[in-house]
């Protein structure tokens, strides 16, 4: 079983390393090497809603008023389709 904090763990070290790098993280909860991301917020001031789960386990965490990193896409709260990207995953709570 798999917790927040070790999740909080794998999307600080995948953010600082490079989004790009994800396929070298495993999931926390079940190993596989399916992690995704996405910001939703408003592109404008780059605050964001990060979700972060894993498209084999459905298993992951949401974080609220982050700011997203330059370069990194941040998927606008206000376009319905763009919420619809997101799995419903199962979030890691405690």
């Amino acid at each position: 079983m798999s917790r927040r904090h070790d999740w909080m763990r794998v999307m600080a070290s995948i953010i600082d390393e490079n989004l790009g790098q994800m396929g070298r993280h495993p999931c926390p909860r079940c190993g596989q090497y399916q992690l995704e991301f996405r910001y939703l917020g408003y592109p404008e001031t780059r605050y964001a809603t990060i979700y972060f789960w894993c498209n084999a386990c459905l298993h992951g965490i949401q974080v609220s008023r982050a700011r997203a990193p330059e370069g990194v896409p941040v998927h606008s709260i206000k376009d319905p389709a763009e919420s619809k990207a997101i799995p419903d995953f199962v979030r890691c709570e405690s």
